[in-house]
């Protein structure tokens, strides 16, 4: 159990439920969200939003020297686990006439190589596309959903310190993320939740999936 989340919860007098699972083993996806979805009364809730923001960094090195194993798995938690979490959010909601919202978090890494960063980059953009497709498709449904793609910047995450201890031959960008934390440049995660959270129900442009939180 996660304390921090359950303090949450429990100051904020709200109902929690929580699930741990390895989202790089895709197949039981499914059937965590019919556990999840079970729980819930349709009649109770006004609103609902999925926030799909779990990712890894791994492996970072050029490619011709992958552990394909890991790679698989980097691709799963990136990527595919999103797709399917996104899925079974739309199956189970798609008759549900009140604010839905799905936030995928993205990164500048989606649109900028880096050199080591490959399946990173490659996760983030496809990540990024698949919100901009289902929007798309979102937009002729009888109760649509509303996607987001969110770049948080970079925030000061167990991530980041992890970015710090790769070797630089692996990650020549590796020198730029250590003095952002050297000048204290990291965002705070709270600061960065407090924003997207804002942005759950906020009223939009149109066409405006991919949101960048430096720019707002």
């Amino acid at each position: 159990m996660n304390e921090s989340v359950s303090d949450l919860a429990s100051s904020a007098q709200s109902q929690l439920w929580y699930y741990e699972a390895d989202l790089s083993q895709t197949g039981y996806i499914p059937e965590l969200m019919n556990e999840i979805f079970g729980k819930m009364d349709s009649a109770e809730i006004s609103a609902i939003a999925l926030i799909n923001n779990a990712a890894m960094l791994e492996p970072v090195m050029p490619a011709g020297r992958y552990d394909n194993i890991q790679l698989q798995q980097h691709l799963n938690v990136n990527l595919l686990a999103p797709m399917i979490l996104t899925n079974e959010f739309i199956r189970h909601t798609k008759d549900l006439n009140l604010p839905k919202t799905i936030v995928n978090i993205g990164s500048g890494a989606a649109s900028s190589p880096y050199e080591g960063w490959g399946p990173y980059c490659t996760s983030k953009a496809g990540l990024e596309m698949f919100t901009r497709t289902t929007a798309l498709e979102q937009k002729n449904a009888l109760f649509p959903v509303r996607l987001l793609s969110i770049a948080p910047g970079i925030v000061d995450t167990p991530m980041q310190a992890r970015i710090r201890q790769v070797d630089s031959d692996d990650f020549p960008m590796k020198p730029r993320f250590e003095q952002l934390y050297q000048h204290n440049q990291l965002s705070r995660p709270a600061d960065v939740a407090d924003k997207i959270i804002g942005m759950l129900w906020r009223d939009l442009p149109e066409n405006s999936e991919i949101i960048d939180l430096r720019k707002i």
